[in-house]
């Protein structure tokens, strides 16, 4: 809950204490797979604000791509849309922008069409970041409208609140003719 409401600084912190307990001990067994993507978007998003550990958190992104890869030989309903996510934040970190594109939108895409409505936003939501920090404001603008309505159809209130001061925040910068 805290990566999704954008505490990622208290994500970190839960991470951290999980791995003092043998895997599955803490009840995460149960959500095992939701829990390996979350800590590989919060690896990637750490090694790069925190430069002095990347190496530790780009190992933890990556550990989740391998889960994925091999997750997604099984149910690529289930897991592609979350393998492309994965990567895309991969690919950022990387500062490979072609690659990172086409994961993200490859990652929105699967999410819509097997309608997992909350992932398609977290997807949107991760491009227009992305786009953001490439200072393309208007198309980082429609992502995070993008995101909104995702969250909204999928009655996150608090998701969608944070998403519109993303959207206040960001209005001023855009040129207007995203």
């Amino acid at each position: 809950l805290a990566f999704l409401t954008g505490d990622l600084d208290a994500a970190a912190k839960m991470y951290e204490q999980s791995q003092k307990f043998p895997f599955g001990s803490t009840g995460r067994l149960v959500h095992s797979l939701v829990s390996i993507f979350i800590d590989g978007l919060i690896g990637f998003f750490f090694a790069r604000k925190h430069r002095e550990d990347e190496k530790k958190w780009t190992d933890l992104g990556l550990d989740a791509i391998q889960y994925f890869r091999t997750w997604v030989s099984g149910s690529h309903w289930n897991f592609s849309n979350k393998l492309h996510l994965l990567e895309a934040e991969f690919y950022f970190l990387s500062e490979d922008d072609k690659r990172a594109r086409a994961c993200y939108n490859a990652s929105i895409k699967a999410a819509r069409e097997h309608r997992f409505v909350h992932e398609e936003g977290l997807a949107e939501e991760k491009l227009a970041t992305y786009l953001l920090h490439k200072s393309q404001h208007d198309d980082s603008l429609r992502h995070f409208i993008n995101a909104k309505r995702c969250y909204d159809s999928w009655g996150a209130c608090t998701l969608v609140r944070r998403v519109e001061k993303a959207i206040a925040i960001l209005l001023p910068l855009c040129s207007g003719r995203g």
